[in-house]
C-alpha cells in the first residue's frame, strides 16, 4: 500500500455513489408520480417571441404578402406605424407562409374570422393586417 493514500478512500467512494444513486432514484420515483410538476409548458402568448416583422413584399398596403399556407388569398398590411398591445393578450395564430413569423390575434378577436391579425415588430409592438384599406392612389402635387 503506498504511504499517501488516505485511509478509508474506498468507503468514501462507496459512500458519495450511495448518496448520487439514491438521489436520483427518489428525483425518478418523483418525476414518475407528479410528472405534469415537470412538463415544458408552451405559452400561446406573444412573450419571448423576438422574430420581428421585416416587410414581406415592396410594399405591403398595396399588395397582399401575407399568407398562410393553402391560402391563396393574402392580408395586407393597414397600418403605417406600429400599434401598441400587451404582449401576454396577444395570442398565436400560425406561422405565415415563409415560416418566418407567427401571425397573433389579439384575445378579444380569438375566433373571429374576420378579426385582424398581427405581426410582432417589436416589445408590445404589432402590425395589423387584414383586408385591403381603402387608399387614395398617389398623385404628386405639381406646384404652379
Amino acid at each position: 500500500m503506498a504511504a499517501n493514500e488516505f485511509r478509508d478512500t474506498p468507503g468514501r467512494l462507496l459512500l458519495g455513489w450511495a448518496l448520487l444513486l439514491t438521489s436520483l432514484v427518489i428525483l425518478a420515483w418523483r418525476i414518475h408520480l407528479h410528472p405534469a410538476d415537470y412538463e415544458w409548458i408552451e405559452y400561446p402568448t406573444a412573450l419571448g417571441d423576438t422574430n420581428y416583422y421585416s416587410a414581406l413584399g415592396k410594399d405591403d398596403r398595396y399588395e397582399p404578402n401575407l399568407r398562410f399556407p393553402g391560402q391563396e388569398k393574402g392580408l395586407y398590411r393597414r397600418v403605417a406605424d406600429p400599434l401598441e398591445f400587451d404582449d401576454a393578450t396577444m395570442l398565436k395564430l400560425a406561422l405565415d407562409e415563409t415560416g418566418r413569423h407567427l401571425v397573433y390575434q389579439r384575445a378579444a378577436d380569438s375566433g373571429n374570422d374576420k378579426a385582424p391579425v398581427y405581426l410582432k415588430c417589436g416589445e408590445n409592438r404589432y402590425m395589423e393586417f387584414g383586408t385591403r384599406k381603402f387608399y387614395p392612389p398617389y398623385e404628386p402635387k405639381i406646384a404652379p
